[in-house]
Order: C-alpha cells, then sequence, then structure tokens
C-alpha cells in the first residue's frame, strides 16, 4: 500500500499498486509520484513480514522504522510533558523543546504541552502504521504538531 497526499485538497489516500500519476478520490487532481527506493524497500519488507505472520495488526507491533505507534503513545500520554515520544520516534530538536518548556517554566507551561502529547497520543493510537510512520516518524519537519 502507498500513502499519497493531494498537493491540492490536502487530503491523503492510498493506492495498492506503486503508480508514477495518482489521480485523488477526493479532489479529483492528477499528480506524478516519485518514490524514496529505501523507504519502499522497508515496506515491502514490511508487507512481506505482515503476511508472513498471519497480517496481525497490533498497536504494539513495530513498523518498517522499527518505531511502534503503541510505544510512542504511551510515551506521549504518560511523559509527554517532557517529549519522550519526540526522543523514541528521533525527532529530538521537538524532544529538546518541551524538555525546556517544562524546566525552564518550572512546570507552568508544561500543562500545555501535557495536553498537547495526551492529543498526540491518541492521534498514535488511533492512526494505522503506515500514517504512524509518514506524519510522524518519515515526516520532514523537525516539529510534527498534528
Amino acid at each position: 500500500m502507498y500513502i499519497h497526499n493531494c498537493p491540492e485538497c490536502g487530503k491523503q489516500y492510498s493506492t495498492q499498486d506503486k503508480v508514477n500519476r495518482v489521480k485523488c478520490p477526493y479532489c479529483g487532481a492528477e499528480t506524478n509520484v516519485s518514490y524514496s527506493e529505501q523507504e519502499q524497500s522497508r515496506w515491502e519488507q514490511f508487507n512481506s513480514q505482515q503476511r508472513a505472520y498471519g497480517n496481525i495488526d497490533s498497536v504494539f507491533n513495530n513498523g518498517p522504522s522499527g518505531k511502534s505507534r503503541g510505544i510512542a503513545g504511551l510515551l506521549a500520554i504518560l511523559m509527554g510533558w517532557c517529549g519522550l515520544h519526540y526522543f523514541y520516534i528521533g525527532k529530538t530538536n521537538a524532544g529538546i523543546l518541551f524538555l525546556l518548556v517544562a524546566i525552564l517554566s518550572c512546570g507552568i507551561l508544561a500543562s500545555i504541552t501535557t495536553i498537547i502529547s495526551i492529543i498526540q497520543g491518541v492521534l498514535f493510537f488511533t492512526s494505522t502504521q503506515e500514517e504512524f510512520e509518514h506524519k510522524w516518524v518519515n515526516s520532514p519537519s523537525n516539529f510534527p504538531f498534528f
């Protein structure tokens, strides 16, 4: 399965096959697609492992990046005020920012980061592994928010 973001309407959709040109089912915009060979080979390996294990879809299974959305969700909900979930998914800049906000504000602004991280934890649990990898782990953003 291949996940695409429509540049016109911004919605996300998927295709079963690797294609060079996709049409958004929401707005009808056609887009040329390029694939990272490394990311593609990780997804192929992940999908073959899922077939070998009977397609077990547990929230605590590791994805192709080796990151589990279940563990990231628990870290976000329980220890998100200090940014542990960001360190886990490899976004150290965001983790350091959350940690500094908690320390330098003497906990006053930590309630804001706690609320944000609880929402992120729920999003981790409710997304699919592919959405989690795309939006959070493989995102080019140093600070993926929502």
